[in-house]
């Protein structure tokens, strides 16, 4: 039976999926990133014998969110610098000198960030790999896929022409797939910080 916080978040998902079902800013790309969304939905809920913590849940879902309303705009349109100018009076823009938009960039972070808990509690819990050896394999499963996601946008870029490349998203940029995978690299290092500074602080609230 799943815990009353659980289903607050499925709802939270499921009311923001379809709102930027409607009417997304082009068709073909939303589609596109759906496959993602359905992949990454369909492995999580075949997964049987692993207690999800609350904390990795709610980042799984704001992951979800995040890339959901990024769908809807597409990556590269997504309008956070005016949502930010709106709620603060500044852009990202002007405050760092960017001259390209960063959301895909964000949404990369996250995938390192939120994914790399539930992937170590699943290392943990039905492989029963040691604290150091899920940390580790937690790296190399976050370089994987993210490296796997570069080369689904390459392939769809070939495919589905400039369809495809909207949803590729490069923005004239090189060394983009490198940046995404670096970026959801960084994102992994911030949550095993993060997930050993809470373990050491949980030992010295023993007392040993």
């Amino acid at each position: 039976m799943l815990r009353k916080p659980i289903w607050w978040l499925i709802a939270i998902c499921a009311g923001v999926w379809v709102v930027c079902a409607i009417h997304p800013h082009d068709k073909q790309t939303w589609l596109l990133e759906q496959i993602a969304t359905v992949l990454a939905i369909s492995t999580l809920a075949t997964i049987r014998g692993v207690r999800w913590s609350v904390v990795s849940l709610t980042g799984l879902a704001l992951l979800f969110v995040v890339h959901t309303i990024g769908t809807h705009y597409t990556y590269s349109l997504t309008p956070y610098d005016g949502w930010l100018q709106t709620i603060t009076g500044f852009t990202a823009a002007d405050l760092f000198g960017w001259e390209r938009n960063h959301y895909d960039r964000f949404v990369h972070f996250l995938w390192g960030l939120c994914v790399t808990l539930p992937v170590y509690e699943f290392l943990r819990q039905r492989l029963a790999l040691n604290r150091f050896a899920a940390h580790h394999v937690s790296l190399h499963i976050i370089l994987s896929t993210s490296a796997t996601y570069e080369l689904l946008e390459w392939s769809a870029a070939v495919v589905f022409g400039e369809g495809g490349t909207a949803y590729l998203g490069t923005q004239g940029d090189p060394w983009d797939a490198q940046a995404d995978i670096a970026i959801s690299i960084a994102g992994w290092a911030v949550c095993i910080g993060v997930h050993l500074a809470a373990h050491a602080r949980k030992k010295r609230g023993r007392g040993y």
